[in-house]
């Protein structure tokens, strides 16, 4: 009869070996309680976000976690001068004006005057009217106005993608050496890698988009860029 071999124990767990169902770290469990301790919003932010819809506007706006990103951001870099390329209702606005110190300004740029109608009056509701002036009309057209209020220090592109690579041009000549410039919806729906045949409604975007992010990553008009994993993606790059 063999004799016995004592068995080894096993090893104990470390940070690389220890393993947690499906190794999921972004379950819902987890997102929730993150967005509830860092996220959190105030009455005048909250009542913007849940009333979009109620005022006619589609539920499109960046949530309390993007939001903090971008006030994250904005005080980061130091802004004073910051300029949003899609106004929505004003809940990301808000987030950025927020940010700003007393004299801080936020151009913000809106198509529909409805929707700057919104933004108006949700600005005024978060306080931070004195701060914000709201354009109308279609961005390519009304982004010269301001040219002459450069060099900016924050930009904030969240509007149509087709012409996302036109806003990041003019940012790129509009900002100052350290400033932030930061795209949402990066990864255009999960359609970013597709032929534009095979992107649906989105095949338009597909190529402004690339072309987007390939600006960022250009190591002679930027220092750094990442994105940032969000639902849908959020490129951020520092201006060279």
């Amino acid at each position: 009869m063999a004799p016995s071999v004592a068995k080894k124990k096993p090893a104990p767990a470390t940070a690389t070996t220890k393993k947690h169902d499906g190794d999921d770290f972004r379950a819902p469990g987890v997102l929730s309680f993150v967005s509830k301790l860092m996220a959190r919003e105030d009455d005048a932010l909250r009542s913007i976000r849940e009333n979009t819809v109620k005022d006619g506007l589609p539920p499109i706006s960046v949530g309390p976690d993007e939001g903090k990103i971008l006030e994250l951001l904005v005080r980061t870099c130091g802004a004073k001068k910051a300029v949003e390329v899609g106004t929505l209702a004003g809940y990301s606005g808000a987030w950025i004006a927020r940010a700003l110190p007393g004299d801080g300004v936020l151009h913000t740029f809106e198509y529909s005057p409805k929707h700057a109608a919104v933004a108006r009056r949700n600005f005024e509701r978060a306080g931070v009217a004195s701060k914000v002036t709201v354009h109308v009309g279609a961005a390519r057209e009304t982004l010269p106005e301001i040219g002459h209020l450069a060099p900016f220090d924050f930009v904030f592109i969240d509007a149509d993608k087709v012409n996302y690579v036109h806003y990041m041009r003019w940012a790129i000549e509009h900002t100052r050496p350290g400033a932030l410039i930061v795209a949402d919806n990066a990864y255009l729906f999960g359609k970013l890698h597709l032929e534009p045949a095979k992107a649906g409604e989105d095949a338009p975007a597909v190529p402004s988009m690339r072309e987007t992010l390939t600006l960022m990553a250009d190591t002679s008009l930027f220092r750094s860029c990442a994105m940032l994993p969000t639902g849908q993606g959020m490129a951020v790059a520092v201006r060279k």
